[in-house]
């Protein structure tokens, strides 16, 4: 179902917006669904992962697991700044990255 999110939000709209984020983003009502389509699936497996945390306490001490907490900041201030400031537009891609690949091992560790 994110996939679903996913295409529906990349699918083209009328640009008429709900709201601003700034001069140059903000959702129209195709983005909303989308975007809460993705939210609900993700929550769902942060819940997963919440409930199966113990499986990342082997983890907590490696380099790894570090590096990834320290990473999390950089990646969601490039997707901020990328959203309030139409200067740095592609920046959020470089953020969503970082926070996918963080994301992974989590999953993966958490919910195989």
């Amino acid at each position: 179902m994110i996939l679903v999110g996913f295409v529906i939000v990349a699918l083209p709209d009328s640009d008429k917006r709900l709201f601003s984020i700034s001069k140059g983003h903000g959702p129209s009502l195709l983005d909303s669904v989308g975007l809460i389509l993705i939210l609900v699936f993700y929550l769902w497996l942060i819940r997963d992962v919440w409930k199966n945390r113990s499986r990342l306490k082997e983890y907590y001490k490696s380099v790894l697991f570090k590096l990834g907490s320290f990473l999390c900041i950089p990646g969601m201030v490039l997707i901020l700044v990328s959203l309030l400031n139409d200067d740095y537009s592609g920046w959020w891609i470089y953020g969503t990255i970082i926070l996918v690949l963080i994301q992974i091992p989590v999953f993966y560790t958490t919910l195989r």
